[in-house]
């Protein structure tokens, strides 16, 4: 039962750090020295990668460290204000993001509101 659901965190855990990881990389391949260019874009997804591998060694090394001196809480008061920071950093490029795709959505000429039902009100 143990391994099952350790299983099922890590799936969860893992899946946010790839899509951390790939944002991060598909928004530095939108700027102009990198766009384009393929062994950019390789070298910005392999140090956004190596980053973030570095940055979960250090904090299995912080883990006990923090265990030993505090107690098992404050592993847990850590990781949160890991995920509060990651959500800080992640925040302004989702809004960039989304206000670009409400601009894009609501310029479209084509766009017209026709209920579901409409077909039946015409008839």
């Amino acid at each position: 039962m143990n391994a099952f659901l350790m299983s099922i965190v890590g799936f969860f855990i893992g899946g946010a750090a790839n899509m951390i990881a790939a944002t991060i990389t598909a928004d530095l391949g939108k700027q102009g020295p990198i766009q384009g260019n393929k062994d950019g874009l390789a070298t910005v997804t392999g140090i956004v990668d190596g980053t973030g591998s570095i940055g979960a060694a250090l904090g299995q090394l912080f883990v006990p460290l923090i265990q030993d001196k505090f107690n098992w809480f404050y592993v847990f008061y850590f990781f949160i204000a890991l995920c509060i920071l990651t959500n800080i950093c992640i925040i302004p490029l989702f809004l960039r993001e989304s206000k670009e795709l409400y601009i894009e959505f609501k310029s479209k000429k084509n766009y017209s509101y026709r209920p579901v039902n409409a077909e039946a009100e015409d008839e």
